[in-house]
């Protein structure tokens, strides 16, 4: 869940007083010991009533965008926090165990009224934790978190050391989990991330969202239209009074190709954001679509033309079939005249699965490698 250097700088919260742009996430001072620990928005200033939010929601977006709204709901990032009903929504998981060999104890997750509680057991020491959030779609993963008490000022949350695979099929230890030393006694039901690791774990997984203590206020779940394209209150307004449209970040052909890709980037990764030098051969890259992509000579000679929205719609789910992404290859790599180059192997078929092939990041995880590229042991499609 760790997310080196991730900028709040698109999404925000109005505040009395406006952050600038670029600077860190800012700890704000409640009216008791502990501290609010939140986000700020080059979004917000467009708006100047502090009594009324900047943000409208998506409800309200879906007056005028009913169709992109109505994919929306239903994709990955339309899914991506749950608060409410965890017990309700996740009864598969009463009495589900798992044998930690690592701790030398069982893993189990139980049911308790509305509650759904994460224990490990060893015969000689017990821990136990409510669940208090669900982050993930469930198409790859649904990881659970907890928010603890503040560490020296900071933000705490444990993420659980067990997550739902496969649609929620299959229980298995949450990535990265594996090898890591017990320092402390919650460490046995997972591991725990401090201040900015904290902030930015809940600020990619929702909209809006201030970590108190073990309160999360201010919350819009959901990475939904407005993480995006920013608060909407502005532009509804000027709409439904018949002004001059405010325009709205990444409206369509409104920013740039990188613009676009950082802004992805903020929770996909970014080159900038990597602890070591990228490698061509680390599988984990394909994890960080953004960076293989800005490494990649697709994107280095497509002069502007290529970003994420080439190929995949943000208001729908991916779509799954790779032959469905020939077509946007051959925009370029079909016409010789304009110095493009044609596969010499598979000119008009089968371009994802030699170039761009699927690589299992975890157990039962995989991505497609965004470094386009004539790879060492392409998959051969069956």
């Amino acid at each position: 869940m760790k997310i080196n250097n991730w900028n709040w700088w698109h999404r925000g919260i109005v505040l009395i007083v406006v952050f600038g742009i670029g600077s860190i996430p800012g700890w704000k001072s409640s009216t008791n010991s502990v501290t609010t620990h939140e986000a700020e928005s080059k979004n917000s200033n467009n708006w100047s009533n502090p009594l009324q939010p900047a943000y409208i929601g998506s409800n309200a977006c879906a007056e005028c965008h009913a169709d992109q709204a109505t994919a929306f709901k239903s994709s990955g990032h339309g899914r991506t926090f749950y608060t409410d009903d965890l017990a309700e929504r996740f009864t598969m998981l009463n009495g589900r165990e798992w044998n930690d060999p690592e701790r030398s104890g069982i893993l189990k997750f139980t049911i308790e009224g509305s509650r759904l509680i994460a224990e490990f057991d060893d015969g000689s020491r017990r821990q136990r934790q409510p669940v208090q959030f669900a982050v993930g779609s469930g198409t790859h993963a649904t990881t659970f978190v907890t928010l603890l008490d503040e560490a020296r000022g900071q933000p705490r949350l444990l993420e659980h050391r067990l997550t739902l695979f496969d649609n929620g099929q299959r229980l298995d230890l949450t990535p990265s989990h594996a090898g890591v030393a017990v320092r402390d006694p919650l460490d046995c039901l997972g591991r725990t991330h401090q201040g900015k690791d904290a902030v930015n774990c809940i600020g990619c997984h929702t909209t809006t969202g201030r970590i108190h203590g073990q309160e999360l206020d201010d919350l819009r779940a959901n990475v939904s239209c407005e993480s995006c394209h920013g608060p909407g209150r502005s532009h509804a307004a000027a709409m439904q009074t018949s002004q001059n449209e405010i325009a709205i970040q990444f409206a369509k052909g409104g920013d740039t190709p990188m613009q676009e890709i950082q802004m992805c980037g903020r929770c996909h990764r970014t080159p900038e954001m990597m602890s070591s030098p990228v490698s061509k051969s680390d599988p984990k890259l394909a994890r960080f679509q953004p960076v293989g992509l800005l490494n990649s000579n697709c994107f280095r000679r497509s002069t502007d033309r290529l970003r994420c929205t080439t190929c995949h719609d943000p208001h729908h789910t991916v779509d799954a079939v790779a032959e469905n992404y020939t077509e946007k290859c051959r925009k370029c790599h079909s016409n010789v005249d304009e110095g493009n180059k044609i596969c010499p192997q598979s000119p008009l078929e089968n371009c994802v699965s030699c170039h761009m092939p699927a690589v299992e990041v975890h157990p039962g995880i995989s991505f497609h490698d965004h470094w386009i590229r004539i790879h060492p042991n392409p998959v051969k499609p069956e």
